[in-house]
């Protein structure tokens, strides 16, 4: 038996990118923002895309975060608007087609300190979706069960997101790991593929479910779309969370499988209208404050910035300042910027831009803190925290007695202990024990 899915994941309904943005710009009027409604605009094409695929799918997974808030940055609930597109949407889609749909819960639009999830008011609203909240895990683990639904074709185990520091803390790490292996375990010679949503980088992706046989696995938390092994796929996030995503392609993901054999996996990608720029100017030894503001303004030139205001189009701008000049300091480099962006952002500009905001990363004496910060509420998993904090100690003046290496494997064993990665005492003797 063969059975055919479409997996999408991290479509963060109800983002709202706040910092650097131009004011009073509306998606739909006096109801959504126009960067709120991108997001919004991404889910729509999505279902509109899946519904018109041939041969149909069978159904359609959502591997979380569904909504991007409440979370641990944000305890609000979504706007409104998010949760009206979400129901909408998805009673279109399903009376319309007659497919299923399955959304497990993410780390976002996830109380953490409350019994309830807002996928299960979304359920009753929705006839034929299905969800897998993180307290229908608590419930399996704890009596025993799984956590899985069958569908015509094919039987579907859902991994809604689970802290590992949690586990470790109340010491059911063994016993979740029994679990999955005891009771997530394929019962069907059908095609069985699993559901979750994490990553290793903060031990969230648990390793027991790529030993489970699953003919599929459909991830999610990473918003970069690809491949996790052979059998496991992020569909990721289907419109631009964060500027550093814009180097990706993305979309969604048409999934066949069949028992016993690897997927064939077809990504589906979407263009965009609305152009961002992500880019690094340097400063150079000899600039000035206002050479770097030519800087910016030729750049503008150059990405095709200088055009009349269209919603549909309005540009989101972050630049990064690296270098340093003897002429120009940071505090005075942000007084000009802030300048600059005003006359960007205004009602009578020149520039096609509705979001400006920058980082200056230079050694000066003076400190500026910006105005505006980075571009959403945003979880920073880091890649390489050694190769960041050694950039960072470049940007400061440090006396030449201290020992770097030092900073640096101290610096990276905290955030190694804060994330859980590390356990036990931090101190010299477990620094100098981890390098032996």
């Amino acid at each position: 038996m063969k059975a055919r899915i479409a997996h999408i994941s991290d479509t963060h309904l109800g983002t709202r990118p706040r910092d650097g943005v131009k004011p009073n710009v509306w998606g739909e009027e006096m109801r959504s923002q126009l960067l709120e409604n991108d997001f919004y605009e991404r889910f729509r094409e999505i279902f509109e895309a899946i519904a018109q695929i041939d041969p149909p799918v069978d159904l359609v997974v959502h591997s979380g975060d569904l909504y991007n808030s409440p979370w641990e940055g944000n305890p609000s609930q979504p706007p409104v608007v998010a949760q009206e597109t979400a129901i909408t949407v998805l009673q279109n889609f399903i009376e319309k087609t007659g497919i299923p749909v399955l959304i497990i819960e993410g780390n976002h639009g996830l109380y953490r300190l409350l019994e309830v999830s807002l996928l299960d008011s979304l359920k009753l609203a929705v006839p034929g979706l299905d969800v897998a909240t993180q307290q229908d895990l608590k419930h399996a683990v704890r009596d025993e069960e799984p956590l899985v639904y069958s569908y015509e074709k094919l039987d579907v185990y859902c991994f809604p997101f689970m802290d590992a520091a949690v586990l470790r803390s109340a010491n059911l790490t063994d016993r979740f790991d029994d679990w999955i292996t005891t009771h997530q375990s394929r019962v069907r010679t059908r095609p069985s593929i699993a559901v979750a949503h994490g990553m290793e980088i903060d031990q969230s992706l648990f390793k027991s479910i790529f030993a489970m046989d699953y003919d599929y696995i459909a991830l999610g938390h990473d918003h970069h779309q690809h491949q996790q092994s052979k059998k496991a796929w992020y569909a990721g996030a289907p419109e631009r969370w964060r500027f550093d995503e814009t180097r990706h392609d993305k979309g969604f993901l048409v999934v066949d499988v069949e028992a016993g054999s690897e997927p064939v996996v077809s990504p589906h990608i979407l263009e965009y209208k609305r152009i961002v720029v992500n880019e690094m100017i340097t400063i150079d030894v000899d600039d000035t404050v206002e050479s770097v503001s030519d800087k910016v303004l030729a750049l503008f030139d150059d990405k095709g910035l200088k055009a009349p205001w269209d919603p549909e189009t309005a540009a989101r701008v972050r630049l990064v300042f690296e270098g340093k000049a003897t002429r120009v300091n940071s505090f005075d480099l942000g007084i000009a910027l802030e300048a600059l962006r005003i006359k960007i952002l205004s009602t009578e500009s020149e520039y096609n831009v509705v979001q400006f905001f920058w980082n200056v990363r230079q050694s000066v004496d003076e400190e500026f803190v910006a105005a505006s910060y980075p571009e959403i509420e945003s979880e920073y998993l880091i890649q390489d925290p050694e190769e960041d904090f050694r950039a960072y100690l470049e940007t400061l003046e440090i006396d030449k007695t201290m020992n770097t290496d030092l900073l640096t494997k101290i610096a990276v064993r905290s955030l190694e202990h804060a994330v859980g990665k590390k356990q036990g005492r931090l101190n010299t003797e477990s620094i100098r024990m981890d390098d032996e």
